[in-house]
């Protein structure tokens, strides 16, 4: 298998929408980058790992195959075939190949294989020349393809059981969570608590954005019993905060709004994915909000993106669990219940487009998007296609940062993670790079971005 020579493409000719443009989108083109170290070492190390656990498990997946064995097993054997053969093509940066989309699931197959007829230097894109946006999302639908495309294994999920396996070990974490949300929205409090109380639990959502297993590679980042305690020590480290500038905005929402939406566009399931509960169930229980809008991945996604599978599974586990768990669980589905919360799945949240374009590409959703009073944007994909994925310099304004892209007053709450970043001063850029070169890309570092 020939790997993909990082010194023939540094002396390769850059494609045109790298060279010449002056704001040019992230491409693993650029063997110094993320992204190349992403498309080289991360993602095939994630395509071996569902290998792995198909081959491992075979029986038990089998077992929940409806047919017989020795067609399921040969249905199993095709889907390994076709994702060692996708990482193949990957190493040897091979041509990305339009997807065959059999089913109307996601009816995205015209806009998909759009993106891959032709790249945006006239052709064919490669794994390793073009955008980092397209190629990450592309392996995550081709999977997905793979699955859809087999007799017995369509809608097996090849993640589920490492996000169910984060939840098991973080049980610790996520009871002190719970408990400690139960309290608050229990808890009739004064003005300036329930301003400190909306923070707190703004900053806890904010880094439980860490635990992200597309980055770990399947490992948590919390450690049991430190993720509250760690908090204050962690927002030391948010480079842009207007938490303030957002809880002014809240309270006017109480003021100018009978009827109060709030929309998070959700990121990591587990930790991330209860903090982003506990937030919705204190802004509902003190009636900040009326209505949680919860905006999750239609398939599975980047690993541990958030799927309605995925909440469900969460929900009836803590439901069964110790009593914080049960008296959240049945909170949250009596929210559910009487639809002051909702989930709601979207395929444009798994097409390799940036936000700004999607007043025209998708006018429903960004329709939608436009009844919330608020809306979150949590973790470091969403805030990859709020900026298109370009390389944009530190100091760009927010709202230039944003193309356009308005359907309501929004913040992106995010851990970096990946090379893209704004409203962040060039002084602060140099001396973070002094202390650690490789600090876009850890998520020791936090953002807090609001734009009414």
């Amino acid at each position: 298998m020939r790997i993909i020579d990082p010194f023939l493409w540094q002396s390769a000719k850059f494609p045109p929408f790298i060279a010449f443009s002056k704001h040019s989108r992230i491409s693993p083109f650029r063997t110094n980058s993320f992204a190349y170290r992403t498309v080289k070492d991360r993602m095939p190390v994630i395509l071996t790992k569902v290998i792995d656990f198909l081959c491992r498990n075979k029986h038990k997946i089998l077992e929940s195959s409806t047919a017989e064995e020795g067609r399921s097993i040969e249905d199993l054997k095709l889907i390994i075939g076709k994702l060692s053969q996708l990482r193949s093509e990957m190493q040897t940066n091979k041509t990305l190949r339009p997807l065959e989309i059999s089913s109307s699931h996601l009816r995205d197959d015209s806009k998909w294989n759009n993106e891959l007829i032709e790249g945006e230097n006239g052709s064919a894109p490669q794994w390793f020349s073009s955008p980092w946006l397209l190629v990450e999302c592309y392996m995550y639908r081709a999977i997905y393809c793979i699955f859809e495309n087999s007799i017995h294994l369509k809608r097996l999920d090849p993640f589920s059981h490492m996000k169910e396996e984060l939840i098991i070990a973080q049980k610790c974490v996520l009871n002190q969570l719970v408990a400690y949300t139960n309290d608050l929205s229990q808890t009739i409090t004064s003005a300036s608590h329930l301003q400190a109380n909306f923070i707190k639990l703004v900053e806890i959502s904010l880094w439980a954005n860490r635990n992200d297993l597309s980055l770990s590679g399947g490992d948590a980042r919390t450690k049991p019993g430190s993720f509250l305690d760690d908090i204050e020590q962690l927002n030391s480290h948010i480079l842009v905060n207007n938490v303030n500038e957002l809880w002014l905005y809240v309270e006017q929402v109480q003021k100018d709004f009978q009827k109060k939406e709030l929309g998070i566009i959700m990121d990591n399931s587990g930790l991330e994915m209860v903090a982003d509960l506990c937030f919705a169930v204190y802004c509902v229980s003190h009636k900040l909000f009326d209505r949680v809008i919860f905006y999750v991945k239609k398939i599975p996604w980047f690993v541990s993106d958030t799927t309605f599978g995925d909440l469900q599974w969460a929900l009836h586990y803590m439901e069964k669990d110790v009593p914080e768990m049960q008296n959240f669980a049945n909170k949250c589905l009596g929210y559910l219940d009487s639809q002051q919360f909702q989930v709601v799945e979207e395929g444009y949240f798994t097409l390799p487009l940036p936000y700004h374009v999607m007043k025209k590409e998708d006018p429903d959703l960004y329709n939608k998007l436009s009844q919330s009073q608020l809306l979150i944007f949590k973790g470091d994909l969403n805030y990859r296609k709020l900026g298109a994925d370009i390389d944009w310099p530190s100091t760009t304004t927010f709202e230039k940062f944003l193309q356009g892209f308005k359907p309501a007053p929004l913040v992106a709450l995010r851990t970096i993670k990946a090379e893209i970043i704004c409203d962040l001063p060039s002084t602060t850029v140099s001396e973070l790079e002094l202390l650690d070169k490789d600090w876009m890309t850890k998520g020791d570092y936090g953002l807090i971005q609001f734009m009414k």
